[in-house]
């Protein structure tokens, strides 16, 4: 499907980038519904989201648009602020902004705009559409809709005390100036710290990893918003 490079500031300023991807046969002078599309955790747009919206574009006669979460992929994030971190409040947030960005474009339809999420944006896209007013359907697979049951799903109970040690420990670092701590998202070994110690966690990012500019790794603070979402 047609595709086109874009780019939108958000309310502090951040410039969040990804696709706008429309129906090959789209009037240029017709305006069209939109669905508003992010990754889950620490994903990028290029791990199979355009072929979601692809497949959205062809059946459908609506746009999408496909952005990276701040600080992951082709995205910025705010001056002194770490790459790799993923606070909650904030990606809901640059979810509406996004949403009003859609809502500027002359070929887009304002008053039809859905969102997509999945994963820990499926959680995201469920607040959203709760709160904003403008969203006219929400669109969710496999949402993390309690972030203190997955975080005790995932991590074992002898490893909580020492990643709470680390919490506080990064929480000081940083107020001392120093860089932000991280974890990797996934190791191959999963007796080593890491935010997703599952095999097929690991499967699916490495994949990724090798023909994207992914990243092995997360802020401790973003792990420690995990393990405190509900």
């Amino acid at each position: 499907m047609p595709s086109e490079k874009i780019e939108f500031k958000t309310a502090d300023g951040v410039t969040l980038r990804g696709w706008f991807i429309k129906p090959a046969n789209a009037d240029s002078a017709s305006k069209l519904p939109a669905v508003v599309m992010c990754h889950g955790f620490s994903a990028l747009k290029e791990m199979d989201l355009d072929a979601f919206a692809n497949h959205f574009t062809e059946q459908l006669s609506l746009s999408c648009l496909v952005f990276d979460n701040r600080g992951f992929g082709d995205s910025d994030v705010a001056p002194g602020m770490p790459r790799q971190e993923i606070i909650p409040s904030v990606q809901t947030s640059d979810l509406s902004d996004a949403i009003t960005y859609a809502q500027s474009r002359a070929d887009v339809d304002a008053d039809k705009i859905a969102i997509w999420g999945s994963s820990y944006s499926g959680g995201h896209v469920l607040w959203v559409g709760a709160v904003d007013r403008r969203v006219k359907a929400v669109l969710c697979q496999v949402p993390c809709v309690d972030g203190w049951e997955n975080f005790h799903r995932l991590i074992r109970p002898d490893f909580i005390a020492g990643l709470n040690k680390s919490f506080q420990e990064d929480r000081v670092a940083r107020a001392a100036g120093k860089p932000a701590g991280t974890l990797p998202v996934v190791d191959q070994d999963p007796l080593k710290p890491s935010a997703l110690p599952t095999t097929d966690s690991y499967e699916f990012f490495t994949a990724w990893g090798n023909k994207s500019n992914w990243k092995n790794e997360v802020t401790i603070k973003r792990f420690e918003c995990f393990s405190e979402t509900l």
